[in-house]
């Protein structure tokens, strides 16, 4: 008689440690030490500073038992609630039911808006690389020594100014 009222003492310890703990989801932006942004669950030292944007302390919904099936599955023939469909096919941004939404026409105005941004920087760098061609070819003239720091150091920035251009225009050519 001990030993069986042991057992149904244990019992219940036993499934609750065979049940899933209740997993949270937290969303960080991240900046690391480039200035490359970064939005991740788990922050880690690679990155220069994260900030926590999100967090669902809503614990998830507990599997229940549908008629004529296994829990959490429904029956065959029986219509899935909404909220049972897969968040894929019926969400196009997967995520926590509470997580803040963006209206498609905000969208759009954000998407010109960071285009625009991303002009004028291109804009910025060919103006930029022009005066760094020119400040070469008056001192690729005035130098006699091809060792010249000065000269160096512009034809540096010409180098620089390119790569960026490149680096922009690959940008706009993703950008929506």
């Amino acid at each position: 008689m001990a030993k069986s009222s042991t057992l149904l003492a244990a019992l219940p310890a036993a499934l609750l440690a065979v049940l899933p703990a209740p997993a949270f989801a937290d969303i960080y932006r991240c900046t690391d030490g480039e200035g490359l942004v970064t939005f991740t669950d788990s922050p880690s030292r690679k990155f220069k500073e994260c900030t926590l944007l999100y967090r669902d302390t809503t614990p998830p919904p507990a599997p229940r038992a549908a008629p004529g099936g296994a829990a959490g599955t429904p029956a065959q023939g029986t219509p899935r609630a909404r909220s049972d469909a897969p968040a894929a096919s019926t969400r196009g941004n997967p995520g926590p039911e509470n997580f803040p939404r963006i209206d498609r026409g905000e969208q759009r105005e954000r998407d010109l808006k960071a285009r625009q941004i991303v002009e004028r920087e291109l804009s910025n760098e060919q103006r930029a690389l022009e005066e760094a061609r020119r400040q070469v070819a008056a001192l690729g003239t005035t130098a006699n020594d091809r060792s010249d720091p000065r000269l160096r150091e512009w034809q540096n920035a010409v180098s620089r100014h390119e790569r960026n251009i490149a680096e922009i225009q690959r940008q706009l050519a993703v950008m929506k």
